[in-house]
């Protein structure tokens, strides 16, 4: 689907009165089966997450987990279940998982699992150690309780300023020897959908038109590069012991066929085409 398409289908969706009732009875008719190669590449990411943490010396066994932003579809907590957490809170800022979509997550698991005794044994969300925290509120979490919060293509939808509240909050809820792991996707997400355009084609957006198309998606991206990142974990508390990027050989390549905007336009080309990013933070 061509992204202007995309857009125009997101801004009109998003603005039906009582859309969230009615992708409910959708999905209670028709259910709503999970885009298995999403699934795939979350996988992937999760593998990538929890070998950040080992590397850091800590484990998901028996710790206490924060997942911001886990979506429709709850594949990070019940892996996490699985390899032994303690205790997972799972967070949106709305309401999405339900009955439907945890049981096309555990069908899928059990399909993309066929020998895992622990995911042929789900039923239901009950069993598990998964608390679902809609809209989060840091603050119902008790001080210096979590020992790792994890992020997966999360952080890029939430504006610079918002990250540093959110990340300030949080700096009180993990304990003296917690840590964060954040997966952060930079690419332009419409490039997802439509093919045709560069993985970095919004940063040729001016600021008006950036924000324009933002308030239409409804959940759009900041276009922070990997490295402003840095500071802003820094300023809410947090020190780096650990960063992983993956540069896209190709994007680089075709950045000088872009006609980038003010302040991408200085960056160097490899700073622009960082796509995928690692941070590992601890409290400062």
């Amino acid at each position: 689907m061509n992204w202007k398409q995309l857009l125009v289908k997101k801004a009109l969706i998003g603005r039906i009165p009582f859309i969230e009732n009615i992708r409910l009875i959708k999905r209670k008719i028709f259910g709503y089966p999970p885009n298995t190669d999403n699934l795939e590449l979350t996988l992937k990411h999760y593998e990538r997450i929890k070998s950040s943490i080992e590397q850091s010396n800590k484990t998901i066994k028996e710790s206490i987990i924060l997942e911001i932003g886990s979506g429709w579809f709850p594949t990070i907590p019940i892996l996490l279940a699985r390899d032994g957490a303690k205790r997972i809170f799972m967070s949106d800022l709305n309401v999405h998982m339900d009955n439907i979509t945890f049981s096309a997550t555990s069908d899928y698991l059990k399909n993309r699992f066929p020998n895992d005794e622990f995911v042929q044994k789900i039923e239901n969300i009950a069993p598990l150690p998964i608390e679902y925290l809609a809209p989060f509120d840091s603050s119902i979490l008790p001080d210096k309780t979590l020992d790792l919060v994890i992020s997966r293509t999360v952080l890029e939808h939430i504006p610079k300023n918002d990250i540093y509240t959110l990340f300030s909050s949080l700096r009180r809820k993990i304990s003296e020897r917690g840590i964060m792991v954040h997966l952060i996707d930079h690419s332009d997400h419409f490039e997802h959908h439509d093919k045709s355009i560069s993985k970095l084609n919004f940063l040729t957006w001016s600021e008006e038109k950036h924000a324009l198309i933002n308030f239409l998606a409804r959940d759009g991206e900041n276009r922070m590069r990997h490295h402003e990142y840095h500071q802003i974990f820094v300023d809410s508390g947090f020190e780096v012991i650990g960063e992983e990027t993956d540069l896209h050989k190709e994007t680089m390549e075709k950045i000088k066929e872009l006609e980038l905007v003010y302040p991408y336009s200085l960056m160097l080309p490899e700073q622009l085409a960082i796509l995928t990013s690692i941070y590992i933070l601890k409290p400062a």
